[in-house]
């Protein structure tokens, strides 16, 4: 609990910090998220019920008791006897005793599996406003720079040097950018209804503005990234977790066959008689299922063992993936960089070919159509990234605040 609550308190700290420097604040809003986002609701549900399994193994070990009332015939008056017993030797019960703690370990690694998930969900709702936003605002400059263009074909065929058909292209182009517009409004509205869904309040849209350029995050190599997916992820976790309760399910199945041994104390009264009896009680069980049941928990074990393994080689696979799509997509920012640089270059260029008559106006649509491709496709690139960032930071990380701030901070950074 006091671990909980420093990191509760960090994690406002770090909100507050972040909220100076970002006018968009995704710590926050996760923070938000936590207390509102109907999944994750139900993941916290699922932790107290996880949480309070592992609590009741504790009580394996714990003493029994009873009280019964009865009367026959013969009696005069009630049969009442009580019950206490205390297990003194008893492996199976010893065994559930032991399922406590992995049974809390698997609780906790897969409540932060629902805490990945849902900071995960976040990122990709900001980035589907981020995406909106940034396509608004580039089909808007295209729009205006098409009005422009069209203009300046209005006066070449006033004076004799245009055609019309170069004015009829443009104004396609200009209707088409118009209708798209109106497309990209929508999606702007659809993804922030997405992002309050999550967090329970509607998101300033005009924050959700990327900066112009980015800059590059120092990655670790694929084996750092592995060896600490493999120590952190709690899907690994969660699997090694469940792995151990099958294994003490197998020594529960085993103790299922050896002699239990118990200190019982009773305490019966009938007809004003007291009879009371305090030893020990030997009990040894025989019954034809068990040895089936061993068997069905035996295989239930080997089946864990597999998936923990499976687990730890998807997650070795995926290190490695993310890692390579994070670098490759550092070095495809930096062309895509210059190749905005160089579609703007060319849009100036057939603009003033068009102007002394050597480009047609069909060379400047395509141009101005290029520039718009390139600087979406960034910005496309620059979201892809960052969720794969996010992604590589989850498998190699138990805090998903840690996680969600580093792709965050470089999301927005300026």
């Amino acid at each position: 609990m006091k671990m909980k609550i420093k990191h509760l308190a960090l994690a406002s700290v770090l909100a507050a910090s972040i909220a100076q420097a970002f006018a968009v604040n995704l710590i926050a809003d996760f923070q938000k998220a936590t207390a509102y986002d109907p999944t994750f609701q139900t993941a916290i549900a699922e932790r107290q019920a996880n949480i309070a399994t592992a609590s009741q193994s504790y009580t394996a070990y714990a003493p029994s008791g009873s009280i019964s009332n009865s009367r026959m015939q013969t009696d005069t008056t009630g049969r009442t006897t009580v019950t206490v017993s205390q297990p003194l030797i008893n492996y199976e019960a010893l065994s559930t005793f032991r399922q406590a703690e992995p049974r809390r370990g698997f609780a906790e690694a897969t409540f932060l599996i629902r805490q990945q998930d849902l900071s995960t969900r976040l990122i990709k709702a900001a980035n589907a406003i981020i995406l909106a936003n940034e396509n608004l605002k580039l089909n808007n400059a295209k729009i205006k720079a098409l009005d422009q263009q069209y203009l300046a074909a209005k006066r070449k065929l006033e004076l004799g040097q245009g055609t019309i058909t170069d004015q009829r292209d443009i104004e396609v182009k200009a209707a088409q950018a118009k209708s798209a517009q109106i497309g990209y409004k929508n999606q702007l509205e659809t993804a922030a209804n997405q992002y309050s869904a999550i967090t329970g309040e509607r998101p300033k849209l005009d924050d959700f503005v990327l900066p112009e350029k980015h800059g590059k995050f120092n990655l670790k190599n694929s084996n750092d990234y592995i060896d600490l997916a493999i120590q952190n992820n709690p899907a690994i976790l969660a699997a090694k977790y469940s792995e151990r309760v099958s294994e003490l399910d197998v020594q529960k199945a085993n103790g299922a066959f050896l002699p239990t041994f118990a200190i019982t104390y009773t305490d019966s009264k009938n007809n004003n008689v007291n009879n009371t009896y305090t030893g020990v009680v030997a009990n040894l069980p025989l019954a034809a299922g068990t040895f089936f049941a061993r068997q069905s928990v035996e295989a239930n074990y080997q089946k864990a063992k597999e998936t923990r393994r499976d687990t730890e080689e998807k997650a070795k696979v995926e290190a490695e993936r993310l890692r390579s799509l994070i670098d490759t997509g550092f070095q495809s920012l930096d062309i895509q960089l210059d190749a905005i640089k160089a579609a703007e270059l060319s849009v100036e260029a057939n603009a003033k070919s068009y102007e002394g008559g050597v480009r047609s106006a069909v060379d400047v649509l395509n141009a101005t159509q290029t520039v718009f491709q390139v600087k979406s496709d960034y910005v496309t690139g620059v979201t892809t990234l960052t969720e794969n960032l996010l992604a590589l930071m989850n498998l190699s990380n138990t805090n998903p605040t840690d996680s969600l701030e580093t792709a965050y901070k470089y999301l927005f950074a300026r």
